[in-house]
């Protein structure tokens, strides 16, 4: 890192792992993204590469893919700061993941 911004990394909270696969498509073609299931949400990473514009198309990126996917916002962290990103509509006739018992 050349020390042109704090962060390597940011994590995005998607609800599904099916969702978070498609989102992890999307962003691999231009950085390394690793998808880990957890236990309420899926946590996608994306790494950071050391052009300084990288964080924000990520971001840019991902306000158009929670648009197209019509989830309204997703949870997002950079440098241990939690965010909401917001963009479109929420589908509300979107089928939902069943909550585990």
């Amino acid at each position: 890192m050349d020390g042109s911004y704090l962060t390597d990394q940011i994590d995005f909270e998607v609800p599904t792992f099916a969702a978070a696969r498609r989102f992890g498509s999307r962003l691999s073609l231009a950085w390394t993204t690793t998808v880990e299931q957890l236990e309420e949400t899926t946590l996608i990473t994306v790494e950071l590469n050391a052009r300084p514009q990288s964080f924000a198309r990520v971001l840019r990126l991902a306000e158009e893919w929670v648009r197209d996917e019509a989830l309204g916002a997703i949870r997002f962290s950079v440098d241990g700061r939690n965010y909401i990103l917001e963009a479109g509509e929420v589908d509300w006739l979107a089928e939902l993941p069943v909550a585990a018992a």
